[in-house]
C-alpha cells in the first residue's frame, strides 16, 4: 500500500487529529459547508498475480466516502462528523481492504451509528441546540484540556526519573519483577519515593489502572523517545557543521558479542562536539564488504556522506575485516574521507592490533593482564604485593585487550619478586582462597617460563622506543612534516630490533632457562623458531605504521596553523605547506581570498599563541566568522580532523557501565538508547534546560500509547 499526491490540506486527517466535536460552531459550519474530500488516492493491494487499485468511482457510488492522502485509507465523512462512537474502523482507523470494499461498504451504510450520523447531518445547525451544544462543548473542551495538562505533568515526572536513571548510568529494571519484590528495580522504586513526597503521583500511581506508567513497555517507549530527541538535535548540530568526521571504535558486551560504538565529530557555534550516536552489533565474521556497507548506510542515514572529511577506526571488527580495504570503500563514497587518528592511540593502537593475529603474543599479553587483575581482586594480595613488591602493578584498561608499556617493565622489572609473591602463597595455602592458590601457581609458572620471559624482553625493548615516541608525538601534534619524520624514524628504530634477537634470546636462557625442545626437535631448530616469531613481531609493528599513517601526508596543512610557527610564517610564507591543501582540499578553499586571510593573522599580535581551537573559539566569539570567512573554515576543519583526540573512549567506558547494569534481555536499541543518555549528559542536560525536550518527547511518546489523554485541542 503507498500513496501519493494529493490536496494541499488533508481535511480528513485534521478532523482526525483535531475531532469535529472540539471546534467551534463557525468552524462546525464551515467544515459541512465544504462537504467531503474525494482526493485521488494510490491505494493499493497486492493479490495472488495481481494489483488491485482504488477506483475514484467509488465516491460517486457511496456518497459518504472519503479519504486521507495522509493515511492513505478510506473513511466514512458522516461519521468522522457526527459519530457518537470515539473509534471505529470508518471515523477512526480507517478501511485498506479493497478486496471487501463493494460488502464492507454496504454492511456499514446499514448500520446504527451511520444512520444516525446520516440524520445529525442532515439537520445540523437547524435548531438552536447547536449553538448550546457549542457552548457545551466548550465547557467539555477546557474539562478535557486541563485533564491532558494534569496527565502532561505525570508523564513529566516519569519522563524526569527515567533521564536521572539514564544519566546516572543505572538501569531501570530490576532482575526481581514479580509482584511484590523487595526491589522493583530503580526506576518504580524511584516512582515509589517521589510519590511519597507529591500526592498527585501518589493518586496517580493508586489509582488509575489503565496507565501508571511502570510497564516494561512504557519505559522502553520513553527511553526510546528521549533517545530519539536527542538524536534529532544531533542532526541538526551536524547539519550546520561545515564538516563531519566518523569515528568507529569496538567494545565486548558481557553476551561476548561484539558492539561498535558510532560517533561523529564535527564543530558547532560552541565548539567541537564528538557525539555517540548508537551501538551496532559487530559478528565476528563480518567481512570489510559489511563493516564498509554499515559505515555508508550510518552515514548516509545522517545525511552527512558529502561532509566526511576523515574516519578513525579501533578495535577488532574493523581490523579483522582488512582496516584498509575499510576505509578504501568508505573512500569510494565519500573522496575526501583520509583514514587518520590521535597519534599517541594510533600507535598503542598499531603495538597492539600489530601482533593480534600472532597466537604466542596474544597468548602472552591475556597472561600478562590476568596478571594484573589478580592483584586488584582481593585485599590480601594486594597488601602482599605492596609487602614484596613495594609497587603496585599497572591497572589494566578494561574496555578491550591491550598492551601497556608500563605493565611490560613493571613486570620486568620485579619479576624476580613477583616469583618471590607466588612462592609465598602456595606456601601458605591456607591462608588464601582455591582460586587464589590455582592463579599463584600458574603465574609462577609463566614468569618461569622460557617463551613468556622472551617475549616480555621483547616488547620491553620496542616500548622503550614507542614510550618516547609517544610524548614527542603530543607535543608536536600540529607539526604534521615534523611527526610524519618521527615516524620513519621508529619504523627504522624497531626495525633495527631484529639485530638484538641473540642478545634477547640469551639473556632469557640465562634467567628462565633453555627453552624446552618439542618431540624430534633439535636445538637450532627451537631458536630459528624464536627469531622468526621475534621477526613476525617486528615485521608486523613496521607495516602497521606505515599502513595506519600513509594518509597523514596529507594533514601537512595543518601546519598552517601551528602557532609556533608564525612568526617564521611572518617573514616567509609556508607556500609548500599552504600547496599540499590545495592538492588535498583545494575546492574546499577560496584560495587566494585564504592565503591573504592568513597572512593577515599571521601578521596580528591578536592571533600569536593561538592553537587552532582557540583560533576557532577567537573568531566565534568576536563575529569575526564571515568577515575571515576562508580562515575559519579552515580553523573548522582543522578541528574537526581529530589527530590529537581519542575521546571514542569514552562513548566505550559508559558503555560498560551502563551494560553492567542493565539486563540482557533489554535488547539492543535499549541499550543503545540508554547509553546515548549516559554518555551525553551534556546534550540531555541542555534539551532539558532550553524546554525543547519535554514536549517533544511527549509528541514521540504519544504516538505509540493511546492509553491516557496527552494531546491538547
Amino acid at each position: 500500500m503507498n500513496m501519493d499526491g494529493g490536496e494541499e490540506t488533508d481535511l480528513v486527517a485534521d478532523l482526525l487529529a483535531t475531532p469535529f466535536w472540539g471546534r467551534t460552531f463557525e468552524e462546525k459550519l464551515e467544515i459541512v459547508r465544504k462537504g467531503r474530500p474525494t482526493p485521488q488516492l494510490n491505494l493499493t493491494n497486492q493479490g495472488k498475480g495481481y494489483v488491485r487499485h482504488f477506483q475514484s468511482t467509488n465516491y460517486e457510488r457511496y456518497s459518504w466516502l472519503t479519504a486521507s492522502v495522509k493515511s492513505c485509507k478510506l473513511y466514512c465523512w458522516k461519521c468522522i462528523l457526527f459519530s457518537t462512537e470515539r473509534v471505529g474502523v470508518w471515523n477512526h482507523a480507517g478501511f485498506v481492504n479493497l478486496s471487501c470494499l463493494s460488502k464492507a461498504a454496504i454492511r456499514h451504510q446499514s448500520t446504527t451509528g451511520h444512520l444516525q450520523a446520516t440524520v445529525l447531518s442532515k439537520t445540523f445547525g437547524q435548531n438552536q441546540v447547536d449553538p448550546q451544544l457549542d457552548e457545551q462543548v466548550r465547557r467539555e473542551k477546557e474539562l478535557y484540556n486541563e485533564k491532558v495538562k494534569k496527565n502532561r505533568e505525570i508523564l513529566k515526572k516519569l519522563i524526569d526519573c527515567v533521564i536521572f536513571l539514564g544519566k546516572q548510568e543505572l538501569s531501570l529494571r530490576g532482575h526481581d519483577e514479580s509482584k511484590d519484590p523487595t526491589n522493583k528495580g530503580n526506576y518504580v522504586e524511584l516512582l515509589s519515593f517521589l510519590a511519597e513526597h507529591d500526592t498527585d503521583l501518589y493518586y496517580h500511581l493508586s489509582t488509575n489502572k489503565a496507565f501508571t506508567g511502570t510497564s516494561d513497555q512504557i519505559q522502553n517507549d520513553l527511553i526510546s523517545a528521549i533517545a530519539e530527541v536527542m538524536g534529532e538535535e544531533i542532526r541538526r548540530e551536524m547539519n550546520r557543521a561545515p564538516f563531519v568526521v566518523v569515528m568507529v571504535d569496538e567494545t565486548t558486551d558481557v553476551s561476548n558479542i561484539g558492539q561498535l560504538a558510532l560517533m561523529l565529530r564535527y564543530v558547532t557555534d560552541t565548539g567541537v562536539k564528538e557525539r555517540f550516536v548508537r551501538f551496532d552489533v559487530a559478528t565476528g565474521n563480518k567481512r570489510a564488504d559489511d563493516i564498509a556497507a554499515l559505515l555508508i548506510r550510518f552515514l548516509e542515514d545522517h545525511d552527512c556522506l558529502d561532509k566526511v572529511v576523515a574516519q578513525c577506526f579501533d578495535g577488532a571488527a574493523a581490523t579483522a575485516s582488512g582496516l584498509n580495504e575499510v576505509q578504501a570503500k568508505v573512500k569510494e563514497k565519500a573522496p575526501m574521507a583520509l583514514f587518520t587518528h590521535c597519534y599517541a592511540h594510533q600507535l598503542n593502537l598499531v603495538l597492539t592490533q600489530g601482533v593480534s593475529k600472532l597466537r604466542e603474543c596474544k597468548t602472552f599479553f591475556s597472561h600478562l593482564n590476568g596478571l594484573a587483575e589478580f592483584f586488584s581482586r582481593t585485599p590480601t594480595c594486594t597488601q602482599l604485593l605492596d609487602d614484596i613488591c613495594q609497587r603496585r602493578l599497572p591497572r589494566v584498561e578494561p574496555s578491550r585487550w591491550q598492551c601497556s608499556s608500563d605493565l611490560v617493565n613493571e613486570v620486568f622489572e620485579k619479576r624476580a619478586a613477583l616469583q618471590e609473591l607466588f612462592e609465598h602463597i602456595l606456601e601458605h595455602l591456607d591462608d588464601y582462597n582455591d582460586e587464589s592458590v590455582r592463579c599463584a601457581d600458574d603465574y609462577k609458572d609463566h614468569l618461569e617460563n622460557f617463551e613468556f620471559v622472551f617475549l616480555l624482553s621483547t616488547f620491553r625493548g620496542i616500548f622503550e622506543y614507542s614510550d618516547v615516541l609517544f610524548r614527542v608525538l603530543e607535543n608536536k601534534k600540529l607539526d604534521v612534516q615534523f611527526c610524519l619524520k618521527i615516524v620513519d624514524d621508529v619504523c627504522y628504530t624497531i626495525g633495527k630490533e631484529k639485530g638484538r634477537f641473540a642478545d634477547i634470546f640469551e639473556s632469557t636462557v640465562r634467567v628462565a632457562g633453555a627453552p624446552s625442545a618439542r618431540r624430534g626437535q633439535a636445538e637450532e631448530d627451537i631458536r630459528a623458531r624464536y627469531q622468526k616469531l621475534h621477526s613476525d613481531i617486528v615485521d608486523n609493528i613496521v607495516a602497521q605504521i606505515g599502513n595506519r599513517f600513509k594518509d597523514h601526508e596529507k594533514l601537512l596543512f595543518l601546519s598552517l596553523l601551528d602557532p609556533q610557527q608564525f612568526k617564521a610564517y611572518r617573514k616567509k610564507f609556508p607556500d609548500s605547506v599552504f600547496s599540499s591543501l590545495t592538492q588535498s582540499h583545494g575546492s574546499l578553499f577560496d584560495l587566494t581570498r585564504l592565503k591573504t586571510e592568513l597572512t593577515v593573522m599571521y601578521a596580528m599580535a591578536g592571533f600569536e599563541g593561538k592553537l587552532p581551537a582557540d583560533l576557532l573559539a577567537f573568531l566565534q566569539q568576536n563575529a569575526l566568522k564571515e568577515s575571515l570567512c576562508q580562515l575559519y573554515t579552515l580553523a573548522c576543519l582543522a578541528v574537526t580532523i581529530p589527530v590529537a583526540t581519542a575521546s571514542v573512549e569514552r562513548a566505550l567506558s559508559a558503555h560498560k557501565r551502563v551494560e553492567t547494569y542493565s539486563r540482557s534481555t533489554n535488547g539492543e536499541t535499549r541499550l543503545s538508547s540508554l547509553a546515548s543518555m549516559a554518555i551525553e549528559k551534556d546534550l540531555l542536560l541542555e534539551l532539558n534546560h532550553t524546554g525543547v525536550l519535554y514536549n517533544r518527547v511527549v509528541e514521540l511518546f504519544v504516538s505509540k500509547e493511546s492509553r491516557m489523554d496527552f494531546v491538547f485541542i
